[in-house]
């Protein structure tokens, strides 16, 4: 049984990871049901992960979400993009997911900035640059949270 929840949770964090890049998979509750798993029902009574290990847990998580909705409004605006551009980039990301994946996570937020763009009447010089901004967004969005979610998981690993 010890096994069966050990791959279990080794799944869980690759699943984790694989959720950066496929929004329809919830990564950061993945990664917190692996911890949970070992907490509850691998762990020792009493001898559980420490409490510091949650609170660095939850910091993260906040970090995680915030990096992304923050890297994301970021590029768009610096590269030009309007409001409604960031949420067409998160649309993009969402209807891509289903309509070309695993590409359409790329493609469908920069189609759908570079349209909003010019339906505002933007020139289409900057159109461009604003979907160039939704993808480098996304892009850097998901680099900070591999890293992030690399580091809970080396974390987690340490405390047990």
């Amino acid at each position: 049984m010890e096994i069966l929840l050990w791959i279990v949770i080794v799944a869980l964090f690759i699943l984790s990871i694989v959720g950066i890049f496929m929004p329809v998979l919830p990564d950061t509750l993945l990664l917190w049901g692996g911890f949970l798993l070992y907490h509850f029902f691998l762990a020792s009574p009493g001898e559980g992960l420490p409490a510091s290990f949650w609170w660095g847990m939850v910091a993260l998580s906040i970090l995680m979400y915030g990096a992304d909705l923050l890297t994301n409004m970021y590029f768009v605006k610096r590269y030009g993009g309007s409001k409604w551009s960031s949420f067409a980039a998160v649309v993009g990301i969402i209807v891509g997911l289903f309509v070309f994946p695993p590409f359409g996570i790329l493609i469908m937020p920069f189609i759908l900035v570079v349209a909003v763009e010019l339906l505002q009447n933007q020139p289409f010089e900057r159109a461009l640059k604003a979907g160039l901004g939704s993808l480098i967004g996304f892009l850097s969005s998901a680099v900070v949270k591999v890293v992030i979610q690399i580091a809970m998981i080396i974390w987690f690993f340490l405390a047990i």
